[in-house]
C-alpha cells in the first residue's frame, strides 16, 4: 500500500526545533500513537523498527507521529559531555518529558484525535510513561523493554549484572566438550576473570529486591547513591499515577533482555499485591526469544501484532 507521510516541526518553550514524522492513515480509527526514541538513538530505531511498527499501526488506522526530541537526530540541541550511561539516566528521570509535552499539544491540537496513545522502546519507554502521567489527555502507554533501575557509570563499570552472568555461564557449559576450548582454557586464552566473576555472581550474590529511591515532594530523585540497585521512583511514581487516573499500561516485555531479568526479579510479583485494585488497567506481554531491539524478524512481528491489537481493544474504552 502507499504510505501517506509528512514532516512536522515543533519548538520547545527555548525556541529549539524538534523534527518528525506523521503516518495518515487513509481512513482514520481516531486513535493517535506518539512513538519514542531508544534513549539516544534517533526516530527510525534499530532495523528501522520505528518506521515497521508506525506503517502497520497505519494501516490499522491510527494516525502516528514518530519524532526526535530535542538534541537528538536532527532536532535542535546538543547533549551534554560525559558518559553515555549518565545520559541515559537522565533519559530515565525524565530528561525528554517536556518535549513530549511540547509535542503532544501540537499533535492534539493539530489532528484533533479521539485517543492518544504513547509507546516506547528503552529509554523512550520511561520517557512515555514519566510525560503521559503529566498529562491526561494520554489514554494510555506501550512499555516496550523499559529498565525499571536507574544506572550510573560507576555502577555499570563495577557491577555484572545477573544477566549477563547467566549469558557467559551458558557459553562457557556449551563448550565443556570442545577440546579447543579446553585448549585455549588451559594455555591462558580464557577469560578467567570473566568467569570467575560470572561464577560469583550465580553462586553468590542475590539481587536485592528493590528498594524505591527516595524522591522529592515534586517527584524528583533524592537518592543518589548505589544507583543501579534501585527500583527507578520516578517510573514508578509515574506508573501508579497512569493506573489511578484509570488509563491503562501495557509491559510488552523481551525475554532475553537484562530489562525483563530485572522486571522479573524487582517488580512483576509485586504488581498484584500493590496495585490489585487497578488490575485492569495494566497489563504484561512477554516475547519469546526476543532480544532488546526485537532484531530477530519473528519477534519484530510479535511486537507489531501485541501492541495493534492492545491499541486496538483500548479504542473501545
Amino acid at each position: 500500500m502507499a504510505f501517506s507521510e509528512e514532516i512536522f516541526k515543533v519548538k520547545d518553550p527555548n525556541g529549539q526545533t524538534m523534527y518528525g514524522v506523521i503516518h495518515r492513515p487513509s481512513e482514520s480509527n481516531g486513535g493517535l500513537v506518539v512513538m519514542f526514541n531508544i534513549g539516544l538513538h534517533y526516530r527510525v530505531s534499530h532495523s528501522l523498527l520505528f518506521v515497521k511498527q508506525a506503517r502497520d499501526l497505519q494501516k490499522a488506522g491510527f494516525m502516528v507521529a514518530r519524532f526526535d526530541p530535542t538534541r537528538i537526530g536532527y532536532s535542535h540541541g546538543d547533549i551534554p559531555p560525559g558518559f553515555a550511561i549518565d545520559n541515559f539516566d537522565a533519559v530515565q528521570t525524565g530528561l525528554f518529558k517536556d518535549d513530549a509535552i511540547s509535542v503532544l499539544n501540537y499533535l492534539h491540537e493539530y489532528l484533533k484525535p479521539k485517543k492518544v496513545f504513547f509507546s516506547g522502546l528503552c529509554g523512550g519507554a520511561l520517557t512515555a510513561t514519566i510525560a503521559a502521567a503529566l498529562d491526561n489527555k494520554v489514554d494510555g502507554v506501550i512499555f516496550i523493554a523499559g529498565p525499571i533501575t536507574v544506572t550510573s557509570a560507576e555502577y555499570e563499570r563495577s557491577t555484572l549484572h545477573p544477566f549477563e552472568a547467566d549469558v557467559l555461564l551458558t557459553g562457557y557449559i556449551k563448550r565443556l566438550f570442545s577440546p579447543k576450548a579446553w585448549t585455549r582454557f588451559f594455555t591462558g586464552k580464557t577469560s578467567y576473570s570473566d568467569l570467575l566473576n560470572s561464577i560469583k555472581v550465580k553462586l553468590f550474590s542475590k539481587r536485592q529486591k528493590a528498594v524505591v529511591s527516595s524522591t522529592d515532594s515534586d517527584g524528583t530523585q533524592s537518592n543518589e547513591e548505589n544507583k543501579g540497585n534501585l527500583l527507578n521512583g520516578t517510573f514508578l511514581q509515574a506508573f501508579e499515577e497512569i493506573i489511578k487516573s484509570n488509563r491503562h499500561f501495557l509491559y510488552l516485555m523481551p525475554e532475553l533482555d537484562r530489562a525483563t531479568y530485572d522486571f522479573k526479579a524487582l517488580l512483576s510479583d509485586e504488581l498484584p499485591r500493590r496495585y490489585g485494585a487497578y488490575k485492569k488497567y495494566y497489563s504484561i506481554a512477554k516475547v519469546a526469544k526476543a532480544n532488546h531491539t526485537f532484531s530477530r524478524p519473528d519477534t519484530a512481528q510479535q511486537l507489531l501484532d501485541i501492541s495493534r491489537e492492545w491499541l486496538l481493544n483500548r479504542l473501545e474504552f
